[in-house]
């Protein structure tokens, strides 16, 4: 008898691929010709930061959480992602990542005494706005940690959990819109513990504390970088969109999560399509006037509950 797609996923071993994935979101960290244009782009980069436009919009998005992060925290992050992950990942040794996640900092004193101090003053301000029975999502000022969500605990059982709802498991498109699912429930923080753990093995993360440190004052008074913490909402994954902003005008609206086919999102396409748009027009630009560029990308979520959220990204 042939095994279940989530049995194979149990037993797989993962190989090196020839070809890394490319997350296009990543910071870019070479093509550039002059010291101006590093400076152009790594200014556009930051101006995406949550900080930048969040309060314009502190009503049409969810609520925010901002826990500081400084200079030499953003360093401690990048140390530890140096020394103990970055060629796990560029050799694709994901087992080893997924052991060595909780154990790192066992010999090292100097980042363990950190991350002690750092998750203690997180779980402080976590205890003040959250309940852990119902989690939160955390990210930083750019982006969140989601490509480390697959080295989460309980991951594949998650993944089995989704499989089960879909009256054919068996299709690819099931399977697919299943692990989608698992990915972003995998997001769900309790506590700061969980955040950190997740933080310090994401490769996102490390691109995204490096451009910080690189193209920001490290003066604590100036370094603006932060954990973003917000309540975990529910959003089904054919219900995100990504919209491209030109000049202030909403030019192109695509599926977010465009590796599986939605029969509802192909039959509401048009009302959804207006809705957005609707919202966006009379609601977010007018709002934006004083953002500092006209051209940007936008991601739109329809949550459960029919609202409209959204978010801007560089």
């Amino acid at each position: 008898m042939n095994s279940s797609f989530a049995e194979q996923l149990a037993n797989v071993k993962l190989k090196p691929s020839k070809d890394r994935t490319k997350d296009f979101s990543d910071p870019k960290l070479a093509g550039f010709i002059t010291k101006d244009q590093i400076s152009s782009y790594q200014k556009t980069a930051l101006e995406a930061n949550m900080e930048e436009w969040q309060k314009l919009l502190i009503n049409e998005t969810f609520p925010t959480v901002y826990f500081p992060i400084t200079y030499s925290d953003a360093k401690h992050f990048i140390r530890i992602f140096e020394q103990h992950f970055q060629k796990l990942h560029e050799h694709q040794r994901f087992d080893e990542i997924r052991n060595r996640m909780e154990t790192c900092l066992n010999d090292d004193e100097e980042e363990k005494l950190w991350y002690e101090q750092i998750r203690d003053r997180l779980q402080t301000t976590i205890d003040q706005h959250f309940s852990s029975q119902n989690g939160f999502f955390a990210k930083t000022s750019s982006r969140s940690a989601k490509d480390a969500c697959i080295f989460k605990k309980g991951f594949l059982q998650i993944y089995k959990n989704e499989l089960e709802k879909f009256s054919d498991p068996s299709q690819e498109n099931s399977r697919i819109a299943a692990l989608l699912t698992a990915a972003f429930l995998a997001l769900r923080m309790t506590c700061a513990a969980d955040v950190l753990s997740t933080f310090i093995i994401s490769e996102r993360i490390y691109q995204d504390m490096l451009l910080a440190t690189e193209a920001q004052n490290p003066s604590d008074d100036l370094f603006k970088e932060n954990i973003i913490l917000r309540p975990f909402t529910p959003i089904d994954v054919d219900m995100e969109f990504r919209g491209f902003v030109y000049q202030q005008r909403l030019t192109c609206l695509s599926q977010y999560n465009y590796l599986i086919y939605s029969p509802r999102l192909s039959q509401w396409k048009d009302e959804i399509l207006d809705k957005i748009n609707v919202f966006f027009n009379e609601t977010v630009t007018a709002k934006l006037n004083t953002y500092q560029s006209q051209d940007y990308v936008i991601d739109f979520a329809l949550t459960k509950s029919g609202e409209l959220t959204f978010t801007i990204n560089a």
